[in-house]
């Protein structure tokens, strides 16, 4: 992944008991990341909505949009994705393990969710809060409706996958933009003068 190299770099002092015996090495600031504000990247029209298929990977989105499977760091930024086993969508096959394994019982409930409520025409109460299993709606007249007609239940499995179906949802930097971009990115990430500076991409860490 070519972000890693342009991430700034840490001098560690590694040693077992003494740190007199110890020496540096130079590690990547891997917790290094930049939080793209408004006066850095202004307005929403600068991203495209993008929906990942089964399969999809950061780096085939990226070569799809930028003929570059190295930039797939941007997404990951720009979405912020930490962790890809966590915070990217699962394949169809990976998930149906994963549920499988989660749960005894996949068709389970796991909880239950208000159903949409009108009066005269105008909504009153949103479909799909979570309530408990007890709940009746009571609309404005003083009428209560039955369960079944005030709130659903909702899988186990239906659960997990609108989890993983709303990771399918990123924000994608239009390609226009991507020099612009890596230049900003470049520039946030250089280290200024402190105790522990050595240089732009260089500091001793004193942890």
């Amino acid at each position: 992944m070519a972000y890693f190299n342009k991430v700034p770099e840490i001098l560690y002092l590694k040693y077992d008991k003494n740190p007199e015996d110890g020496t540096y090495i130079t590690i990547r600031n891997i917790f290094a990341r930049i939080k793209l504000i408004d006066n850095i990247l202004p307005g929403g029209t600068i991203f495209e909505d993008y929906f990942v298929s089964d399969g999809e990977r950061p780096d085939t989105v990226a070569m799809d949009f930028y003929e570059d499977p190295g930039l797939d760091w941007i997404l990951l930024i720009i979405n912020n994705i930490k962790n890809l086993y966590n915070d990217w969508p699962m394949t169809q096959s990976v998930f149906l393990e994963y549920v499988e394994q989660q749960y005894d019982d996949i068709s389970a409930v796991h909880h239950y969710e208000t159903i949409e409520q009108t009066y005269d025409g105008e909504v009153i109460l949103p479909g799909g809060l979570q309530v408990e299993e007890s709940y009746r709606f009571i609309d404005p007249e003083g009428n209560t409706k039955s369960k079944s007609n005030s709130r659903g239940p909702v899988s186990n499995f239906i659960y997990e996958l609108r989890k993983n179906d709303k990771k399918r949802e990123i924000l994608v930097l239009r390609p226009a933009l991507v020099s612009e971009f890596v230049e900003i990115f470049r520039k946030e990430m250089k280290f200024t003068p402190s105790t522990e500076y050595i240089n732009e991409t260089l500091k001793v860490s004193n942890n």
